[in-house]
């Protein structure tokens, strides 16, 4: 099973590694402050954690937008059965098809 994402182990990272100034510039933070934060002294400014995030490759989605992808993933957004009216493709149709009248 893969590595669930953390978000402290990203800004870990983050704050240890290449992107190190980038963040630092992102926060208005000297070393200092870097070194108080990873000891759990100093927090990250609310104005900033969007920013501080985008810089661990991180985004952020609803629930609501995942199920969504799922859903549209398992009928197939390109889907030529629903497009021409036939009903769902994918691992489980929920409805019969009816073959039309002529």
């Amino acid at each position: 099973m893969a590595e669930r994402p953390n978000i402290e182990k990203a800004l870990r990272l983050l704050l240890a590694g290449d992107e190190r100034k980038a963040a630092m510039e992102v926060l208005n933070w000297d070393a200092s402050q870097v070194s108080r934060f990873l000891s759990g002294q100093n927090g990250i400014p609310i104005d900033k954690i969007d920013q501080v995030i985008s810089l661990t490759g991180f985004v952020m989605v609803t629930p609501r937008y995942l199920e969504g992808l799922a859903s549209m993933a398992e009928t197939g957004v390109g889907c030529r059965c629903a497009r021409e009216g036939g009903g769902e493709c994918g691992f489980e149709r929920r409805m019969k098809v009816m073959p039309r009248a002529a």
